[in-house]
């Protein structure tokens, strides 16, 4: 009775292992021993509760769902019809009004430069009268360029003569001259008024030794 016993048992194993070894994937080495033992098995997926059991059944639940809010923001002004309009509405009531001032024509003074007075032609031959304790000729010969002026002449005294050399400027009526002689050295500064061809005015004049005197000076253009 024991043998038969055992007989069953190592039958129903021997049973066992056979099965086991039919649903062994023997195809694929890669799989490790619990893998392949389990490989022929299969589960069944048991969708949650309240979820539905298919995607189609998901597509239509979702169809009239939207997560889109279309509520008008509110920087917007909400008597646009259009959001473009409701923008220009917001902006222009953000803007701040801004005015010229007016001006006062009471107030508004016209200002005028002065006109420029056109420099005397002085360019020519002159003759001139220096008129202090001695009466001195000089005769001179003028060169100018726009406001500058220089040229070169001879002033006589008596019976002697002495050349001298003639620079200054002229602006408008005003003539500015020196005339330095050198021998003796001697400066005449001469301040003029032109009228036309005719020149007046004072003078100062200065030696080398120290000696200085002022005088009349009146002169004219001959050429």
């Amino acid at each position: 009775m024991r043998f038969n016993a055992l007989m069953l048992s190592s039958f129903i194993f021997s049973s066992l292992l056979a099965m086991t070894a039919l649903g062994v994937d023997w195809t694929n080495p890669s799989f490790d021993v619990d893998e392949m033992f389990h490989s022929g098995e299969s589960e069944e997926y048991v969708n949650p509760v309240g979820h539905p059991a298919t995607p189609q059944e998901a597509r239509e639940l979702q169809k009239n769902k939207s997560a889109l809010n279309w509520t008008m923001p509110s920087t917007l002004s909400a008597g646009g019809e259009s959001a473009k309009e409701s923008r220009e509405q917001a902006q222009s009531t953000n803007e701040p009004e801004t005015s010229a001032p007016a001006e006062d024509a009471s107030t508004t003074e016209a200002t005028t430069s002065p006109a420029t007075l056109e420099t005397a032609n002085v360019q020519g031959t002159w003759f001139f009268t220096l008129n202090d304790s001695v009466v001195r000729d000089a005769a001179l010969t003028l060169l100018q360029v726009n406001g500058d002026v220089y040229g070169s002449g001879r002033i006589r005294e008596e019976n002697a003569s002495m050349d001298v050399a003639v620079s200054g400027t002229a602006a408008g009526s005003d003539l500015n001259l020196d005339l330095v002689s050198t021998n003796p050295i001697i400066q005449y500064k001469l301040n003029l008024t032109v009228d036309q061809d005719l020149a007046s005015g004072e003078y100062q004049a200065s030696s080398a030794s120290g000696e200085s005197w002022t005088g009349i000076a009146e002169g004219q253009k001959t050429s």
